[in-house]
């Protein structure tokens, strides 16, 4: 499912808003082991918020290649996503790509109303369909695996 996509400065600042607020930075360690992992979805809901995600690791030197887009449903052990790049780099995005994968998503899914005059989250709200789909109240969430 396609639709508008928020504008690249709205979402590179609102990247860098978040990893700021996080704290995000690479963990002590080998600055030069590199490798790949998995964003899964581990409660089941419809994707939002895969650009802002991407912008997320791209800020921190992270390739994201999406698996699945924003409008798509997916469901438990689903990849969203494949990372590569440093793994402390990877680490250390991951809480916050997926605290905003979350948000948005539940706000697609129709578990969250969104923050009115957010941009982002009107984005999430135009994935949504009639109805709820069929998933706890808390909307769906994901893991890092590697």
């Amino acid at each position: 499912m396609t639709g508008w996509q928020p504008d690249r400065v709205v979402l590179v600042t609102a990247a860098m808003k978040a990893l700021l607020a996080d704290d995000a930075r690479p963990a002590a360690g080998d600055p030069d082991a590199v490798g790949t992992a998995h964003l899964v979805c581990a409660r089941p809901g419809r994707i939002a918020g895969c650009s802002l995600a991407k912008e997320v690791f791209g800020r921190l030197g992270v390739r994201y290649r999406p698996i699945v887009v924003d409008g798509d449903t997916a469901m438990p052990g689903d990849a969203v996503a494949e990372l590569g790049g440093p793994l402390a780099a990877i680490g250390a995005a991951a809480p916050t790509a997926i605290r905003l994968l979350e948000r948005l998503s539940a706000v697609a899914t129709g578990t969250l109303e969104p923050v009115d005059g957010d941009v982002i989250e009107a984005h999430a709200v135009s994935f949504r369909l009639s109805g709820r789909d069929p998933v706890g109240d808390d909307g769906p969430s994901f893991r890092l695996e590697s």
